[in-house]
């Protein structure tokens, strides 16, 4: 299986290096191409689980939480009664037209899905119009310099999105299937007004990618091809790791989170979410880090318990795949190793595309979980795009 590792570089060094990187491919600390904000009725529907949740459930006691993560996901192969569930409400987006032209790229959209905690932002390093230190960390401007239209959404949940249920309708089948409907509407041309794509790349990170796994095995053909960025081939790691973010309800962690129901958690832990999710010192801008720590979104309880359900073989897929996960990702990889090669959960990830036309995947050196946000970001960025160009897109 094809490979390949950046070179490692720390703190003050790495940024230097980086930043020297992103002369060449996109104007330095240059604003994000302009948006527009979006709103798409979605209507979907799916079987969800019904998990066997303790009626007297303290939401407010991370252990409870976590212990009742680790049981779930530890129980993956115990089938459990499912229930149609439907969302119907409003996805947030920002629909971004390419900053230069492309012609065999104008009709190629790339469809942004984040994690847990993250709104569209993510995409935007964290910030629109200007991400966190200009365009650097912007996935959404690196893909727009090389002349792709995209889509940055808050998932159900999140951000300005309607929030359903965080138990029993935000799970990985209800989400999959609105992830469905967008592609639909982006190709019908209902989901950004007066425009019609011919392909969508699905472009995920974290339980994004999980959705992207999910979709794949459920709706093989919809996407044209998928990048899963921080993916594994096992939710076991996230559960593991979880306690140190101790994860308590989103109301009870910031006001902007008031009157929220209690399913939509928070980490609550700053030394822990910088554990988790950020990996080591000096392979990231710590300013970049508090930035993320102070504006996080929330989780839903039930996406939490369902990622086991999103990380099953696609069978039918044809479409190609790249995998980007640091070396020091702690959420799918445990204790904050992953190897290297084919015992790495990159390269075992790939096994979930057993027809995929291509699976191939890159390992940023020292790198956490956040891979837009890290100093390898120009990289990654420049590594899955250039996976693209070669395959025809």
């Amino acid at each position: 299986m094809p490979t390949s590792r950046s070179t490692p570089r720390w703190g003050f060094l790495n940024a230097i290096t980086i930043l020297s990187l992103s002369l060449f491919q996109a104007p330095f600390c240059a604003a994000n191409p302009i948006c527009t904000y979006i709103k798409i009725p979605i209507t979907a529907t799916a079987s969800n689980e019904v998990f066997p949740i303790p009626v007297n459930l303290n939401y407010s006691d991370p252990a409870a939480i976590s212990a009742l993560v680790q049981t779930i996901i530890g129980d993956g192969d115990a089938p459990f009664p499912v229930i149609p569930e439907t969302f119907d409400g409003t996805i947030a987006a920002k629909y971004c037209p390419p900053e230069v032209t492309v012609a065999n790229r104008s009709d190629v959209i790339q469809l942004f899905m984040s994690g847990v905690t993250e709104n569209n932002l993510y995409w935007f390093g964290l910030g629109y119009p200007n991400g966190y230190d200009g365009d650097i960390y912007s996935t959404v401007a690196y893909a727009s310099k090389q002349g792709y239209p995209t889509l940055a959404i808050d998932r159900a949940g999140v951000g300005n999105s309607t929030h359903p249920d965080p138990v029993t309708q935000q799970q990985v089948n209800v989400e999959t299937a609105i992830a469905y409907q967008l592609a639909l509407k982006l190709k019908a041309g209902t989901a950004v007004p007066d425009k019609t794509f011919d392909r969508v790349v699905f472009v995920g990170h974290s339980y994004g990618s999980v959705l992207g796994n999910s979709l794949a095995t459920n709706h093989p053909g919809d996407a044209a091809a998928f990048i899963l960025t921080g993916f594994g081939v096992s939710g076991i790691p996230v559960a593991v790791d979880l306690p140190q973010t101790v994860p308590i309800p989103a109301e009870l962690f910031a006001t902007r989170f008031a009157g929220f129901n209690p399913g939509y958690l928070a980490t609550s832990s700053e030394p822990g979410r910088r554990g988790y999710l950020w990996g080591r010192p000096g392979s990231f801008d710590v300013g970049i880090f508090q930035t993320d720590y102070n504006q996080m979104n929330v989780v839903g309880l039930g996406e939490l318990l369902s990622i086991e359900g999103g990380l099953k073989e696609a069978p039918a897929s044809t479409a190609p795949v790249y995998i980007v996960t640091g070396d020091a990702d702690d959420v799918f990889c445990l204790a904050a190793t992953c190897g290297d090669g084919p015992l790495s959960p990159q390269a075992q990830s790939c096994a979930l595309f057993p027809k995929a036309s291509a699976c191939e995947y890159f390992i940023p050196v020292g790198t956490g979980h956040m891979i837009s946000l890290h100093y390898s970001a120009q990289a990654s960025f420049a590594k899955y795009q250039d996976f693209l160009a070669t395959k025809g897109f």
